[in-house]
């Protein structure tokens, strides 16, 4: 294996297909060496974590505002990551507006309580707390940083089969639970509002190659449809090596662009659990296999607006946390070697 700077670049390879993008944090920018490496290889940039909710509303701020319909707002994080983008000429998606997790408890309390059991907010009132906290976000962004930003993630993770409530709606999300489906026409309403020219908005969700989970969200997009509130599809791409199915993938693909769809694969990586000659083999081609499949997708007119891996390098991956084991998700070792399986892709953009 070769150092990841020494080989061919990944995104030039798919430049005529679709963006390569990588989720990262201003921790992985700040060191040169995974910076140089980003530049080469991807083209596209997603915040793994500084543009979520819990690190942008300002709990201090709101305090001190006193208004009970507008939480404040803090973008020191966000803007650091921006200025990375810009600085070095690679686009930008938003990730994310409104999600369930990593919002803090207090925005949904009716005084800014930071108490699991204080009083929620009155349904209308976290309407408008939802509007005019994407209009400060959207609205800073597309002034500070014109032209760099090219798609929203606006809803995360809105579709729970397991959790059987209307139409697979996630119910145990604090959302759900206090505006019913309200939410999520909302904010995408608010997103489209506020969106400058050319920005796209897009739903992003896990397991959407799953069939029950992709014909309940289809639902739901034809819903935003009806009111042009939605552009793309975010498919979020979490896999397993063991079951990957990239038939199913490509038939939920299809499902999506059919409605009229963009597409976007927002957070890609495959869980394998060792790195021995077996597993590698088994990882290069599920990768070889996933990106041929899109490059077809591609070809065929399918509009894929971004290809997005959940990381840099296996050193910096969600997965060993999240699985409590050992994971080798990514093109791209710990000690920043380009894999087989890296080869494989590129070689797939032939």
């Amino acid at each position: 294996m070769i150092h990841a700077l020494q080989s061919p670049s990944l995104c030039e390879a798919y430049k005529p297909y679709f963006r390569i993008g990588a989720a990262v944090s201003s921790r992985l920018t700040g060191d040169p060496e995974l910076a140089e490496i980003l530049c080469r290889h991807f083209s596209s940039i997603t915040a793994d974590n500084q543009m979520k909710p819990e690190s942008v509303l300002s709990l201090e701020g709101t305090l001190a505002a006193g208004d009970p319909e507008h939480a404040a707002v803090d973008f020191t994080r966000v803007d650091a990551l921006l200025s990375f983008a810009r600085d070095h000429g690679i686009a930008m998606r938003y990730h994310t507006l409104v999600w369930h997790n990593q919002t803090p408890v207090w925005f949904f309390k009716e005084h800014w309580e930071n108490d699991m059991n204080a009083p929620a907010a009155p349904k209308e009132v976290l309407l408008r707390r939802l509007e005019n906290y994407i209009r400060d976000v959207m609205t800073h962004v597309n002034t500070a940083f014109p032209g760099l930003v090219y798609t929203w993630d606006v809803v995360n993770e809105a579709i729970e089969p397991e959790q059987e409530g209307p139409d697979l709606y996630r119910t145990r999300s604090p959302w759900f639970a206090l505006t019913g489906k309200d939410f999520l026409p909302a904010a995408f309403r608010a997103a489209r509002k506020y969106a400058a020219p050319g920005q796209t908005l897009c739903y992003n969700d896990y397991n959407a190659f799953d069939p029950v989970k992709r014909d309940a969200i289809i639902a739901m997009l034809k819903t935003l449809q009806a009111e042009n509130l939605v552009d793309t599809m975010g498919m979020q791409g979490h896999y397993v090596i063991d079951w990957l199915n990239v038939d199913l993938c490509e038939e939920a693909a299809r499902a999506y662009a059919a409605l009229g769809l963009k597409l976007q694969v927002t957070e890609l990586d495959i869980h394998c659990n060792s790195d021995d000659e077996a597993h590698t083999a088994a990882l290069t081609e599920a990768y070889r296999s996933w990106f041929a499949m899109m490059k077809k997708l591609a070809l065929e007119g399918i509009e894929i607006e971004a290809v997005t891996f959940w990381g840099l390098t296996d050193a910096d991956s969600w997965l060993p946390g999240f699985r409590r084991e050992p994971s080798y998700p990514l093109l791209i070792t710990a000690d920043r070697k380009a894999k087989p399986a890296f080869e494989a892709v590129l070689a797939a953009a032939e």
